[in-house]
């Protein structure tokens, strides 16, 4: 059982090691690199001599990702660096059992998680800039499944981090891939996050951002049977302000919009 790398080098790192600057001893580790314990979990995940052809890190706001191209199958390695690796692993199995759209948990040891690679475009990419009604439908539709399947009493678990780019747009459907927050509440937490994502990133507030905006609450609607569109307001707007705080060269627009959603949605012809 072993890990084969041919450009060694430039995909293992070194051990993490003492270094020592005068009389100071530091521990010092290199994140944009995986190293032995992420290399062993990827080998345990596959259960088998795997020969890796290559690895690239991958934009995450916290923790460290890699796409790992293997003689096996393509990967992802997650090293968690906000010690949440353990949640995640646990909404990942929780949600794949109850057969919803979300990258397939391979194993997890210490900080790292190894899970399936989903290929194609984040959400992000689809609404945003080709301003797809299926992707938008399609947030709002893994919401409203992940919402239903694990109600208890008033409480709902929530995926907690719910933005464009946690979701990918694979093979005609919507899979969710960061459930590390992922807790209970209230489920309008949620949908309000994903609607205040979609409008408040550009291109902003356009009235196709709204439409798609509408269609995603449909689609969560259609679902759970309940009406969401004028009770989630307060709920984007207020999310809508977070990111005013994240976005200062665009604070004015945000805040001026989530004062106006306060009121209620815009008209549009």
């Amino acid at each position: 059982m072993e890990v084969t790398c041919p450009t060694r080098g430039a995909l293992i790192s070194a051990p993490e090691g003492i270094y020592r600057r005068g009389r100071v001893f530091e521990t010092v580790t290199d994140l944009t690199v995986i190293d032995s314990f992420g290399w062993d979990a990827l080998r345990k995940a596959l259960n088998q001599r795997v020969v890796v052809t290559s690895s690239r890190l991958i934009p995450s706001r916290v923790n460290r990702v890699w796409v790992v191209e293997t003689d096996v199958r393509p990967v992802i390695v997650k090293r968690s660096l906000s010690g949440r690796s353990g949640r995640e692993f646990e909404a990942l199995v929780l949600a794949k059992s109850a057969g919803l759209d979300v990258p397939y948990p391979l194993y997890k040891e210490g900080d790292y998680i190894v899970e399936e690679y989903l290929p194609g475009d984040t959400c992000e990419v689809m609404v945003n800039h080709l301003s797809s009604s299926q992707a938008a439908e399609g947030i709002g539709t893994w919401l409203a499944r992940f919402h239903v399947s694990f109600r208890h009493d008033s409480s709902t678990r929530l995926m907690a981090d719910a933005v464009l780019s946690n979701f990918i747009f694979s093979e005609g459907r919507v899979f969710a891939v960061d459930l590390e927050s992922s807790g209970f509440g209230n489920a309008l937490d949620d949908v309000g996050q994903a609607a205040a994502s979609i409008l408040g990133s550009e291109p902003f507030f356009t009235p196709m951002k709204f439409d798609l905006c509408l269609r995603m609450l449909g689609a969560y609607e259609m679902v759970t049977g309940t009406v969401v569109a004028d009770s989630v307001r307060p709920y984007v707007s207020r999310y809508l302000r977070f990111d005013a705080k994240r976005k200062p060269l665009f604070r004015r627009t945000l805040i001026l919009a989530a004062r106006s959603l306060e009121r209620g949605w815009p008209e549009l012809a």
